[in-house]
Formats: C-alpha cells, sequence, structure tokens
C-alpha cells in the first residue's frame, strides 16, 4: 500500500516521517490517546462493531426501539445516542409509573453489548501472569515499552490516555514491569484519589546517571473503566480483574435488566456533563494539563473524533506553540479532504472539528495514514526502539576512541634518526590534530 503522511501542507517521506516521529517522542512530555480501534485486535470492536452484534443477537429488541421511535427507520446505529434516550425515558417512566419491561430489556442489552466488547480476549483474565506471552497484546506491550524506553534522564514518564473501558494497557504495563498510575491507590481498598497522579517511583539506590528512568506509565481513562466501580460510600473503587470477570459473565448471562454492578460508565451523549463529576473532572483535568505543558508530542490512535469534549480540549491545546500532533487516520483518503489522495472506499462525512482541524493545516499537526497504515499496528511499529546510547554517551564514546587512536600512534612513533624517521615525524604532526577533534568533542 502507498505511503501517507502530511505536516501541515508538506507530504512527508517515510524516512521524514520516522525522523519526525523520533524526534517528536523525545520530547520533554510524551503520551498517547488511545481509542476504540486500539483495541480491536486483541478481541475489542469498534461502534460500527457493537452495533452489529447488536442487531444479529437482539434483532427484537432493535424492533421494539424503531417501533417506538428511538431508533428511526434506516438511522444508522449510535449506541451513545441510543443509551441516553432510554435512560431518560426510563427515568421519565418512573416518574409516571409506565410500564418499563420492554424498555429496560432494550436498555439491558446493549448494555451487555457494551461490555461484550471490553472483555477483549479471555485468556488475559484467566491467566493476567501471561500476557506478556499472549501475542494479541504484542502490540500494546510494544507501544508502553517504547514510550517508556525512549524517555531520557530527567524527563517525565509517558502518559498514556483513552476512552476505552478494557485493561489492555493495565496488562500490558504490568507485564513489562510498570507501575500504572492511574489515579487509584492502596491494596486492599483501592479508592480514588487525585494525588497519586503526582508521585511516582525511584530507584533510592541509583547514583549517577542511574538515578533517572522511567518506572511508571500514567494513564487516564477518560470514559472509565470496567475495573471501576462505586462502594456502598459512594466514592469510586477500582477492583482486580479476577473479581470483576465473573461479576461481568453473570450480568451477560443475566436477564434481569436490574442486575446492573455499577462499573463506570457507559458511552454517552451526554458525557460532556457525567465528566463534570469527580473522577472523571479529576482525569479531564489531568489530560488538559498534560496538552499544556511546553514541549510535548500527543499521539492519537484509534479514536474516530467522534467525542466533542475531548475534541474542543485538542484543538484549544494547539494555542501551546510547542505541541506536536500526531494522528493515525485510517480513513484520512475517504473523508474528501486531501484533494491528492485518492479514495480507496466508501467516502466518509468528517466530524466537523476534525474537518477544521485537517483543513487548517497547521504545522503542528502531522496526520499518518491511510488504511493500514493508520493501524494500531502500523503506530507500534513506527516508534523507534530505545537508543543503545543518549548523546552523552556516545561523544564520550567517540572521545574513547580518539585517545585510543592517539596513544596508538604515540607507540608507534620510533626513535628520530631512524630509516623511518619521516613516517615518525607524519605520526607526531598527526597527534595534535587528534587533540584538537578532542577537544570540539568536550565542548
Amino acid at each position: 500500500m502507498t505511503f501517507f503522511a502530511i505536516r501541515g501542507s508538506r507530504n512527508l517521506t517515510p524516512e521524514e516521517f520516522l525522523a519526525h516521529l523520533a524526534l517528536a517522542i523525545r520530547l520533554e512530555n510524551v503520551g498517547v490517546l488511545l481509542g476504540a480501534g486500539a483495541s480491536k485486535g486483541v478481541g475489542g470492536m469498534i461502534m460500527s462493531d457493537v452495533w452489529a452484534l447488536l442487531e444479529n443477537d437482539y434483532a427484537d429488541r432493535i424492533r421494539f426501539l424503531r417501533k417506538n421511535k428511538f431508533l428511526a427507520d434506516g438511522e444508522p446505529g449510535n449506541v451513545e445516542l441510543l443509551l441516553d434516550r432510554l435512560e431518560i425515558a426510563c427515568l421519565d417512566g418512573e416518574r409516571t409509573g409506565a410500564d418499563l419491561t420492554k424498555l429496560k430489556a432494550a436498555r439491558h442489552a446493549l448494555r451487555k453489548v457494551v461490555l461484550r466488547a471490553a472483555i477483549l480476549d479471555e485468556k488475559l483474565w484467566s491467566e493476567p501472569d501471561q500476557a506478556i506471552l499472549n501475542p494479541k497484546l504484542s502490540g500494546h506491550i510494544r507501544l508502553v515499552s517504547r514510550l517508556a524506553g525512549n524517555r531520557q534522564p530527567g524527563q517525565a514518564a509517558p502518559w498514556a490516555f483513552t476512552t476505552n473501558y478494557d485493561l489492555a494497557l493495565e496488562w500490558s504495563a504490568e507485564a513489562l514491569g510498570l507501575h500504572c498510575v492511574n489515579g487509584f491507590s492502596g491494596t486492599h481498598d483501592r479508592a480514588f484519589r487525585p494525588s497519586s497522579f503526582d508521585l511516582g517511583l525511584r530507584n533510592v539506590q541509583a547514583r549517577g546517571e542511574a538515578r533517572f528512568g522511567t518506572y511508571n506509565l500514567y494513564l487516564g481513562k477518560l470514559h472509565g473503566s470496567i475495573s471501576w466501580t462505586t462502594s456502598k460510600s459512594g466514592s469510586v473503587c477500582e477492583l482486580p480483574s479476577a473479581s470483576v470477570k465473573p461479576l461481568v459473565d453473570q450480568f451477560i448471562a443475566s436477564d434481569q435488566p436490574d442486575n446492573w454492578p455499577g462499573f463506570m460508565i457507559f458511552p454517552g451523549a451526554s458525557k460532556f456533563v457525567q465528566t463534570t463529576a469527580f473522577v472523571y473532572g479529576e482525569v479531564i483535568r489531568r489530560f488538559t494539563e498534560f496538552l499544556s505543558r511546553p514541549n510535548t508530542c500527543l499521539i492519537v490512535n484509534g479514536y474516530g473524533f467522534s467525542d466533542d469534549h475531548i475534541n474542543r480540549l485538542i484543538v484549544s491545546a494547539l494555542q501551546n506553540p510547542t505541541l506536536q500532533l500526531i494522528i493515525y487516520l485510517p480513513e484520512i483518503d475517504r473523508l474528501g479532504i486531501c484533494d491528492t489522495l485518492a479514495a480507496t472506499g466508501e467516502a466518509i462525512r468528517p466530524n466537523e472539528q476534525l474537518k477544521r482541524l485537517l483543513l487548517a493545516q497547521l504545522p503542528q499537526v502531522t496526520v499518518r495514514g491511510f488504511g493500514a497504515g493508520g493501524f494500531f499496528d502500523a503506530l507500534a511499529n513506527d516508534l523507534p526502539e530505545p537508543a543503545m546510547l543518549d548523546e552523552v554517551s556516545e561523544r564520550a564514546r567517540q572521545l574513547e576512541v580518539l585517545l585510543k587512536q592517539v596513544t596508538s600512534i604515540q607507540v608507534s612513533k620510533k626513535p628520530a634518526g631512524s630509516a623511518d624517521g619521516g613516517e615518525a615525524v607524519t605520526a607526531a604532526e598527526a597527534a595534535p590534530a587528534s587533540g584538537n577533534c578532542s577537544e570540539e568533542l568536550l565542548r
């Protein structure tokens, strides 16, 4: 497939794009924003997959929704909007005393499908200690490893923001031995404490340059998680995966629409309002604060720009002149924005904010596509391997080589008056030149 990448208004070659990416992830602050498309290879689903599953497994519920005008004939499936309509109808029905049996059954079906999309691979739940051996998770592990490994001495640990409820990032970080800082702290009672975002691990035994290193992955789950739930006291707690899976299986197998285990949260068109709550508001605030930092790079993948509140934050953050935004967009050829790019499929109407962002042709914004070139695996493979040596170590290595060359020349120099005296003079004259190179490296 033809390679495509564009920065501002300029098309990039593969070499130029990879060089730009390698420089960008070595900026002072680096993070990724992952949407549903990033988890598809692990067994996750994008919204169109969720709707297709709903129509196949719960066709009678769809007919009920269309009959009662919750979903217009021919209207494309929008699970977010549909759940909002059902929630409002249930609240209004409880107020008026209406029969909500079929209404709650339809809501129950939608909840089941969304939960099924967040399960991913069953083996990850039964064998979390074998996550590093699971080939489906290899892309996420590679992503986290390269983000962390490219951090330079003194730089902050990378951030991973996601709109997904699944645990792919948590499992990947743990497989690599990284501490996942997600706002929760505690061993037996993991409650949400925002101050934990300001903390990190360090090696107290290390000395010199070894004191610096990345032991953390900061994780901001913008729409909640399948492992988050509310306690009886009203606080938000995080459950271990071994406790979550039985609750998920029980709900999916149940026909009781009110038997909801309290996981947070479902997608909804009103989630901008929901994020004003304590937990979501804090995670959104961290996202905003990250984007405002100087010398920051945000890489976007698997995100369809369907969340207006997140879109507004990204667009407004471009007022930060040192922010670099790199977007992996597999459907860039079908948006009708790039005249030089022929469409490979059915045209898609782009989100208005995404359209404005791309048409602005800002040099801060780089887009990688199309097709497989914009998928999650492409991102994981595009990220460079961590450098074996940083710049200071490389200069020291070059200096060491030069010193060895100087020493070798001096040892080989023969006494004056010998048959090879001319060569000795030449070698002696060469030694100061090497010294000048050494002084240059030490600057």
